[in-house]
């Protein structure tokens, strides 16, 4: 049975190649490597290993055992048992075993079929297998077996895997899986989450019928959830103790369903903690170590990353005294500690960029009280211009539990004088989405904000690069100062349709000290140049966060038995299983793009991000790609084990197989359907095929 590793999976970040590569030549590197390597080769050797077993209980010679193809007689290693050559093949995209009579090849199999048909007409069958070229009537031979025996011997390789599958779960929940809690750390502006009003500190606490979901739960239950219908999410705010029920209908606008939220981060800073933290933070270093874990700022004690956000939002303009716990390390006892850290002011570039109208409307917000709808464009605050979109929200949170008029025209073409109340902020709403519009937290708007410059500010890094209003950013790359000659990295292209403006400010928050911007900007004669500015700091506008990372919030999932943990990986099998369906369902109904599917080197990837995140996490991988296996080859597409069934069902139907032309024709396409699926899924991995 030919196997074709085109194994589909939901990739949802890549990596540049030059990081790659020098991941892949770190010494340190290298056993997760030899990790990846041996857990996929297992998951297809258990597939394989399943139609070899049953094909030797009824009887069929196995002439091949082979991982991966020796195409052209190429192969790395090989030996004989028996009647059968084992091998590993020098072509690592997947398997087979190949029995005395079947051939995946088309015009093989034909040829054959018709040798023994000559045979069968002549009467001369042999009572004895035979040597040599072996003709479909040999005893011995897979296609002289009975119908259920070859379905059996098809189908044991999916079964395989779904033991397989279990088996490693089950090993996974036995040993302990750290897995993602369902909280929210931020959320995306003009997102679904967004426009119902979730904000940081938020808990899910159930997603439709399900109760406690972790947060991978609420990743399939938006990507592979009702988009038309909505996905109804149980939200309980810690604040005030509140719980609600919403319905969000996932945007689909990024090429996968998403209401827009990031994972839960805890208080504890990151183990790998080095050099390099953006802003503040990586001023304040060394005196933050890894793994610290921040009790207080100024003395108000904080327990949650919402509290502490809270709390650096009434202090952005200055100096905070983070109060925070060391872990004991390196022969040091574990300590209490106060460490100052600067406020960080923004970077800008001295470029207003042009407002666009209101993409979203928060619900409930002041904005949603006061009339405002998508398609309106603010154009001045109490009679006075807007200004910068991207400073907006600053001014008018200055203005919080003030009443403030806003001058709006409308999509229709009149003016509307509005007035409303801002409100105080003390949570975070970041455009760190690409085409993410600008929140205005303050009144609960989403503004769009286009890369076409409106003004320059004088003597700003802008107005030095001789960058002038009218021209358009067509493209931005972040320089780094350690790889100024980072070629590899294109940047991030935008457009009209693709307005990132937002997004690219916010990245500039993040990046480290000394990083400048090379630009492609574009004049009205359509003429393109390459501008290099290094960013200046606003001491009017400042970042909440300062550039504090930290480690994800996790809750440790471990069965207590055996009989628990054999329960658990089976219901994660079932699971996987299951996504799979819903996945490729919503890729043929064209309900998420195919841009999202990954091909080799995307699994391998991903391997080697799970084996570096631990063991188990590692093995629930294994288990995902087994379920994934076991799915895509059990499809009725001729070359692969679930077309084969399909022919066999047609066989035991009628009593006679079908005949050798469509069996042919079919199993040309199937090829063919197989082959240009590898070269896409090729294609998105080596970056030739753009992902969105």
């Amino acid at each position: 049975m030919c196997l074709m590793a085109n194994v589909m999976l939901v990739a949802t970040t890549w990596l540049v190649a030059t990081t790659w590569l020098e991941w892949i030549i770190q010494p340190s590197s290298w056993w997760v490597i030899l990790q990846v390597a041996l857990g996929l080769g297992f998951v297809i050797f258990v597939h394989e290993l399943g139609h070899f077993l049953v094909a030797k209980a009824c009887g069929v010679k196995c002439e091949k055992f082979f991982l991966g193809f020796d195409v052209g007689g190429l192969k790395l290693a090989s030996f004989r048992w028996g009647e059968t050559e084992y091998g590993i093949g020098a072509l690592p995209l997947g398997g087979y075993v190949k029995m005395l009579g079947q051939d995946d090849n088309p015009a093989a199999a034909a040829h054959e079929a018709e040798r023994a048909k000559a045979f069968v007409e002549a009467g001369d069958l042999p009572k004895e297998p035979v040597a040599g070229p072996h003709p479909a009537w040999d005893p011995r031979s897979y296609p002289a077996q009975s119908v259920p025996e070859r379905m059996a011997i098809i189908s044991a390789g999916v079964i395989m895997n779904v033991i397989f599958a279990i088996l490693m779960a089950s090993w996974a929940f036995g040993l302990g899986v750290k897995e993602l809690t369902c909280e929210v750390s931020g959320v995306r502006p003009g997102g679904a989450a967004w426009r119902a009003g979730l904000r940081t500190g938020d808990e899910i606490t159930a997603i439709g019928a399900l109760e406690k979901p972790i947060f991978s739960d609420l990743q399939k239950g938006v990507t592979l959830g009702d988009v038309a219908k909505g996905v109804e999410f149980t939200i309980r705010r810690p604040a005030d103790g509140a719980t609600r029920t919403l319905l969000l209908r996932p945007d689909t606008d990024l090429g996968v369903p998403t209401v827009g939220v990031t994972s839960p981060f805890s208080l504890t800073l990151p183990a790998d903690l080095k050099e390099g933290l953006p802003g503040a933070a990586g001023r304040a270093l060394p005196a933050l170590g890894p793994r610290d874990e921040i009790r207080a700022i100024d003395g108000v004690p904080v327990r949650t990353y919402a509290e502490l956000i809270a709390e650096l939002a009434k202090r952005q303009d200055r100096s905070v005294r983070l109060t925070v716990a060391r872990p004991a390390r390196s022969g040091v006892d574990a300590t209490t500690l106060d460490i100052e850290v600067p406020p960080q002011p923004m970077r800008t570039t001295g470029m207003v960029m042009t407002a666009l109208p209101i993409k979203a409307v928060q619900d409930d917000s002041p904005a949603a009280l006061a009339g405002l709808e998508a398609g309106d464009r603010i154009v001045a605050i109490d009679k006075a211009a807007v200004g910068d979109p991207l400073a907006l929200d600053d001014a008018l949170r200055r203005r919080a539990g003030d009443t403030v008029q806003l001058t709006v025209a409308r999509a229709g073409g009149e003016t509307a004088e509005v007035e409303l109340v801002p409100r105080p902020v003390a949570w975070i709403e970041e455009s760190r989405w690409p085409t993410s519009p600008v929140a205005v937290s303050s009144i609960g708007a989403a503004i769009g904000v286009d890369a076409l410059v409106a003004t320059v500010a004088a003597d700003s890094p802008a107005a030095r690069a001789g960058i002038v209003a009218g021209e358009r950013v067509v493209r931005v790359r972040f320089v780094m100062p350690a790889r100024a000659d980072a070629g590899d990295d294109e940047g991030l292209e935008l457009s009209e349709k693709a307005p990132s403006w937002p997004y690219v400010a916010a990245a500039l928050q993040q990046v480290e000290e000394g990083t400048s911007l090379a630009l492609v900007v574009e004049g009205a004669d359509g003429v393109q140049r390459d501008v290099q500015l290094t960013p200046a700091t606003d001491p009017a506008r400042f970042v909440v966060d300062r550039g504090l990372l930290f480690e994800p919030v996790y809750r440790m999932v471990r069965a207590g038995s055996i009989l628990a943990a054999l329960r658990l990986g089976f219901g994660k099998a079932i699971d996987d299983l299951s996504l799979v369906y819903k996945f490729l369902h919503k890729l043929t109904s064209n309900q998420i793009s195919p841009r999202l599917l990954g091909g080799p080197i995307e699994i391998a990837k991903q391997a080697g991000k799970s084996a570096e995140e631990g063991f188990s996490r590692f093995l629930l991988f294994l288990t995902m790609l087994s379920a994934n296996l076991a799915v895509v080859n059990f499809l009725p597409i001729p070359v692969l084990d679930g077309g084969h069934m399909v022919f066999l069902a047609y066989e035991w139907l009628r009593g006679k197989p079908p005949s050798e032309g469509v069996v042919a024709a079919l199993s040309y396409l199937g090829l063919a359907l197989i082959l240009t699926l590898m070269m896409f899924v090729f294609g998105l991995d080596l970056g030739l095929i753009p992902r969105r």
